[in-house]
């Protein structure tokens, strides 16, 4: 047997970690406006448009989808721990969102706004995780 030479594999692995969070993109100002910031300033915009219940729907349909990309890849880049929650979360919101858009899921409005409630809290509830544990996984 090897003997041990006291480092092992940790200061590896700490550079490993130093590494992944450099390529956080919540760390690049550019890129958490384009995949977070920019689909909530719309979805709240639109939300001032009064746009009939099914187009607002699939309206959030697509900003779920464009916010859970940006998680799914930033889980991939870094291993951020909020991201492999979020993201996942962000496509049932998706797709619960496109059901209704398409008339697939019958639900009243006041019961779409509870989902997507919930999705968003949901997803703000992933970062509990990184302050208990670490952020990145």
């Amino acid at each position: 047997m090897p003997a041990d030479t006291g480092g092992g594999y940790w200061p590896l692995l700490q550079m490993n970690r130093a590494i992944d969070s450099r390529k956080d993109l919540v760390r690049q100002p550019l890129s958490a406006c384009l995949w977070w910031g920019l689909p909530i300033a719309i979805g709240v915009g639109a939300g001032f448009l009064h746009l009939p219940f099914r187009v607002g729907a699939g309206l959030c349909a697509v900003l779920f989808v464009w916010m859970a990309t940006g998680c799914l890849l930033n889980a991939r880049r870094c291993h951020r721990v909020h991201c492999y929650i979020s993201g996942p979360v962000l496509l049932l919101g998706a797709i619960m969102a496109g059901l209704v858009a398409f008339d697939a899921l019958k639900i009243s409005p006041q019961m779409f706004g509870n989902g997507v409630s919930a999705i968003l809290i949901l997803a703000l509830l992933s970062f509990v995780p990184e302050i208990v544990w670490k952020r990145y996984a």
